[in-house]
């Protein structure tokens, strides 16, 4: 298929030739010398599903190269091939968040191999994910909307996956507006749940929100809390002393890296990728929880 199409980048033409030669028959893959021929292939016959550039060529290497990338074609994968001197900038560069992985040379073709199919069922699962998205925006049911009803909650309301409910994040936060300035609050909106419930059901949505949650618990600190707000909303609390604009980029540079969720359906294996947006807002600016939440719905509104 078109989307399974791979672009490798160098500088030096007997590399690429080598790479269509070891995977010829296995994927297909164009090639391009440098970091503006393999622009200009993206311009003229992306998107690729994925492309993998080498470290050091000259003018653009390849961290700057994919970081560009990205900004074109923000769901192709990118890899970076590196020699070990170069190791420590492409770790760099994947902390970034420019890169999927770096790749060491020589790499032989059996890692080679396994690391492109990785990250085509990566490439398939954000293009499903967006298709998804785009349907149900067709429907009218955008999942990027948030209302009144997703930031007021069920009181009632039983987590699935066990996290303490809205009635606890109240009693939480009743001691801490107006006190603590390192305190914020982030609304998580799982932006899939409803399309995956109302097409595979309830079991199956709330295995993503499993999965979801696994996700956003793992960077978080013993001290930080995280409540299920309603069906398809996460309420963290969390106390950091850094500006509410750094720690949106935090988050956002945390929850923007790969983790897929497996689904079985009819012995079909469909993967979906842990799809957020969020709003966050220092506590300290609010005096009671309605303050806050008619902060939220504003913010929200604006963005719609």
């Amino acid at each position: 298929m078109i989307g399974d199409r791979v672009l490798f980048v160098d500088d030096e033409l007997s590399a690429l030739r080598g790479y269509q030669r070891v995977l010829h028959g296995e994927f297909s893959v164009s090639t391009a010398v440098g970091g503006e021929q393999g622009l200009a292939a993206i311009q003229a016959n992306g998107p690729y599903a994925v492309v993998i550039s080498d470290m050091r060529m000259p003018g653009m290497n390849g961290a700057e190269f994919l970081a560009r990338v990205r900004e074109r074609a923000p769901h192709t994968v990118r890899m970076l091939l590196t020699g070990y001197a170069d190791v420590q900038s492409a770790i760099q560069a994947v902390n970034q968040g420019n890169i999927f992985r770096f790749l060491t040379k020589p790499c032989e073709r059996a890692e080679l191999v396994k690391a492109i199919n990785l990250g085509l069922e990566m490439y398939r699962a954000a293009m499903t994910e967006k298709e998804m998205v785009k349907k149900a925006e067709l429907i009218g049911r955008s999942q990027l909307e948030w209302d009144r009803v997703d930031v007021h909650p069920q009181e009632e309301l039983k987590s699935p996956v066990g996290l303490p409910g809205a009635a606890q994040a109240k009693d939480y936060l009743a001691a801490q507006f107006g006190t603590d300035f390192r305190c914020h609050v982030v609304l998580f909106k799982l932006t899939l749940f409803k399309t995956i419930e109302e097409r595979y059901g309830e079991e199956a949505a709330v295995d993503y929100l499993k999965s979801a949650v696994k996700f956003l618990k793992q960077p978080l600190r013993p001290e930080d809390r995280l409540f299920q707000w309603s069906r398809d909303v996460l309420m963290l609390i969390l106390s950091r002393q850094l500006s509410p604009h750094a720690l949106r980029q935090e988050i956002t540079r945390q929850t923007s890296g790969p983790h897929q969720h497996i689904l079985e359906v009819d012995g079909k294996r469909i993967m979906f990728g842990i799809a957020t947006t969020f709003d966050l807002l220092p506590l300290a600016q609010f005096s009671n929880l309605d303050g806050l939440l008619e902060a939220f719905d504003a913010k929200l509104v604006a963005k719609i």
